[in-house]
């Protein structure tokens, strides 16, 4: 392996390690990958304790799927991860987590919009909400290539999100943004109504985002 590959997989087994302790995910919950080719990827077995992960541990794939490194098995939702890729070349990093508050909006049913504070609006733009299918399934993540064309993250009905970035720390960065997100929206609908920023200001926001 390259000096740049054992690099990537230290970054990876770190932002599993950070999901782990910020609560994104537990016990052998989510899956992280990073494009290394146009064609190949690491990503995070599956069946594996994401706190207690190894860079010996990932996985080298194509974008057929196939393993061309790794003795374990690659992450059950792979096919989520492989469409991404083929949709988006600007893609350069996958996660998937179960952050508590923005997964249990999606449990209540409600939609997470980016337009309630101007980082979102910037980082995010438009965060759909993805109905529930059965995960790993290939149906269910062309359904998520196709709501993420132009998006940054996305809600999982009962199930989760996904961040994506030109890097594995964008992504991370956009998941971190999606559950303060979750949460600013918990605590106005506590306090009372929840007030959106207006359409001027997200307009000037959404031109700084394209700029």
């Amino acid at each position: 392996m390259s000096r740049l590959s054992d690099h990537i997989r230290r970054d990876m087994v770190l932002v599993c390690r950070r999901l782990y302790a910020r609560g994104f995910i537990v016990g052998t919950e989510g899956n992280v990958s990073v494009r290394v080719a146009p064609d190949r990827l690491w990503i995070t077995p599956t069946g594996y304790h994401k706190g207690r992960l190894r860079p010996k541990d990932l996985l080298l794939i194509d974008l057929e799927g196939h393993v061309h490194f790794g003795q374990a098995r690659p992450s059950s939702e792979t096919p989520m991860h492989l469409a991404l890729y083929h949709c988006r070349l600007d893609i350069g990093a996958v996660v998937h987590a179960h952050p508590p508050l923005a997964t249990a909006l999606t449990v209540a049913r409600y939609r997470l919009e980016a337009t309630l504070l101007p980082e979102a609006v910037v980082l995010l733009g438009e965060v759909p909400t993805v109905p529930y299918e059965m995960p790993t399934t290939a149906h269910f993540a062309q359904e998520i290539g196709a709501a993420m064309r132009h998006a940054q993250a996305a809600l999982l009905e009962n199930h989760g999100s996904v961040t994506v970035g030109a890097t594995l720390q964008e992504a991370f960065n956009n998941l971190e943004t999606v559950e303060r997100l979750a949460q600013i929206f918990y605590l106005a609908k506590t306090l009372g109504h929840v007030h959106p920023l207006p359409p001027a200001a997200v307009e000037a926001l959404q031109a700084l985002r394209h700029a």
